[in-house]
């Protein structure tokens, strides 16, 4: 395989090779042509930030509606036959509301240009907000009843199976990094550029499963990205050859393997298919690569599998296969007219010592394309308790959590379930001290949240880190350093009149100077918020909020003074 290749790259073609185990990417890395290194994107979701997003199609100026959803059903199938090989149970109404989903969300990607991934998807099953959001701008009329139906008609408990098998697809962090972002590079136009596409997924690192999967995703897209040629001229379809080792992990019965082997020449895809055991691959499969692969090359294979090899090579017998020696092999070259070719013996060439001089993790690094990770923040979830806040609050310890790593700290971010009397996280120094960390987004219009949280952490000996919008700082400070209400005039000290403020619990915050002599830090964040957030529900559920709010007044919130955002 490693030889072929090598052909192609010394012949400027565009290839793929991927590599669930072994050496192979390693040593094409220190033999591909010089002038060709800059050509090689390579991929290793477990070394590197690569991505690619699998709901995006393939869709070019000039395709039909027709071609369109070709591109659609390419993705769908795929997804669905990884699913069911992933699954014990797999039942078909699991598969038509997964179908479902899938429609909706590549048609908005379509529509509107979005990057819907695998983890939207998982989210509209579960948040009803998401759902009803894609079907708002669901415009197909059986897709969207469909999903409204699903709204309508299931409970969580029902969607619970689903949810299970998209979790479970989604909980390995290398994976659900890989499949939540923007793909990281344009695949259509690494194919069509003759690029060098090096999926290195090495079983021995990312387990069985997720190396399956993310070959088989890298396949779809590739045959996406081939068939979206169905636009351009014959002539014009640049020849590109894809190379998959240890093919029984990536095919199955109901993918696209057995179009991609009966379509491929049409838009000059070349596929070199390489395994070891040939009764591993589903029944249909065998029968493809049997029909399909006009030219089969037969290396020493074991006993159980010479009788079915020697059908497929005219005039050799098991007897000559077991006299192939190192480097030997039969090849069956395709038949011209009705006339078959007899089979031939030849010698390959072993390979050749490579290049020790080429610093294989440099090239790497510099052919990784970096990945642009889409908002991830529902992953954390942090539950319904009155300390959880909204969306912009988790925005803002998302980030604060980021940043404190990058310093080298270990942040845990904390459920907040109901009536829990938690910070938002707890982190680890580099010291090895433990600190609490509070991300203060609208409490820092309610002084005396900020002063509770503030006086957990006194409470518990713990440093608390504050993170607050950038420009936030100052106000945040003045909370901190005189914890009383300079605008009450129930007390009197050398600063003026001041009453103290009334916590959660209904009690008068008295401990002052107590509060002063608090450890903490305040660290600025520099976050943007697209839309106003309702500022209670730092305080309160959303369901609690639609239902009933002090602040608001025929569906006008006074505090924003604009229309509620959660009832609009």
């Amino acid at each position: 395989m490693v030889n072929t290749a090598l052909q192609d790259c010394f012949k400027g073609k565009g290839i793929a090779v991927i590599v669930p185990k072994g050496n192979a990417v390693d040593e094409l890395l220190r033999k591909i042509p010089e002038e060709r290194l800059d050509d090689v994107v390579y991929i290793n979701p477990a070394a590197g930030s690569a991505a690619i997003n699998v709901l995006e199609p393939h869709i070019t100026p000039g395709m039909s509606e027709a071609q369109k959803t070709r591109q659609k059903e390419i993705i769908v199938s795929d997804l669905i036959d990884l699913f069911r090989r992933q699954s014990e149970n797999w039942g078909d109404r699991f598969g038509r509301i997964l179908e479902t989903l899938l429609h909706a969300h590549i048609e908005a990607n379509i529509r509107n240009s979005e990057s819907k991934t695998l983890l939207d998807v998982f989210e509209s099953i579960t948040d009803s907000e998401k759902l009803i959001a894609l079907i708002d701008g669901t415009r197909d009329v059986v897709v969207r009843e469909q999903l409204v139906r699903v709204h309508e008609d299931l409970s969580s408990y029902e969607l619970e199976p689903l949810q299970r098998r998209l979790n479970d697809f989604l909980i390995n962090p290398t994976l659900r990094r890989f499949v939540s972002q923007k793909s990281s590079f344009n695949v259509r136009e690494a194919v069509n550029q003759g690029k060098i596409i090096l999926v290195d997924i090495q079983k021995g690192e990312l387990g069985d499963k997720v190396t399956q999967l993310i070959g088989s995703i890298v396949i779809t897209q590739i045959w996406a990205a081939t068939q979206s040629r169905i636009t351009q001229p014959p002539n014009r379809r640049t020849p590109f050859y894809l190379y998959i080792d240890e093919l029984q992990n990536f095919g199955g019965e109901d993918g696209n393997f057995v179009k991609i082997l009966s379509e491929a020449r049409e838009y000059r895809l070349g596929c070199w298919l390489i395994t070891q055991y040939l009764d591993q691959l589903p029944r249909e499969m065998q029968k493809a690569v049997s029909t399909n692969c006009r030219t089969k090359i037969v290396f020493n294979p074991d006993g159980s599998n010479k009788a079915h090899l020697s059908k497929w090579l005219n005039g050799i017998n098991t007897k000559e296969l077991n006299r192939l020696g190192r480097f030997r092999a039969a090849i069956q070259t395709p038949a011209e007219g009705r006339s078959e070719r007899a089979a031939v013996f030849t010698t390959t060439l072993p390979p050749w010592k490579p290049r020790e001089d080429r610093d294989l993790g440099k090239i790497k690094k510099r052919a990784t394309p970096e990945g642009t990770p889409i908002e991830e923040l529902s992953l954390i979830s942090i539950g319904q308790g009155n300390n959880a806040g909204g969306k912009h609050h988790r925005e803002l310890l998302t980030e604060a959590k980021a940043r404190l790593e990058d310093s080298e700290c270990d942040v845990e971010i904390l459920y907040q379930y109901s009536g829990a009397d938690r910070p938002d996280a707890i982190v680890k120094l580099p010291s090895g001290e433990i600190a609490h960390l509070e991300a203060e987004h609208s409490t820092l219009s309610k002084p005396s949240k900020v002063l509770e949280n503030l006086r957990r952490g006194q409470k518990k000996g713990k440093e608390v880190i504050f993170a607050v919008q950038t420009g936030n700082k100052d106000k945040l400070a003045n909370i901190l350093e005189d914890p009383v209400n300079r605008n009450g005039d129930d007390h009197q000290d050398e600063n003026g009149s001041y009453s103290h403020y009334t916590d959660s619990n209904g009690h008068l915050v008295t401990d002052v100077q107590n509060l002063k002599n608090a450890d903490y830090r305040i660290i600025e964040i520099d976050v943007k918020y697209d839309k106003p957030e309702c500022p209670e529900l730092e305080h309160h559920s959303s369901n609690d909020l639609q239902n009933f709010c002090l602040y608001r007044s025929d569906k006008h919130c006074t505090k924003l003074q604009i229309n509620c955002v959660l009832t609009q």
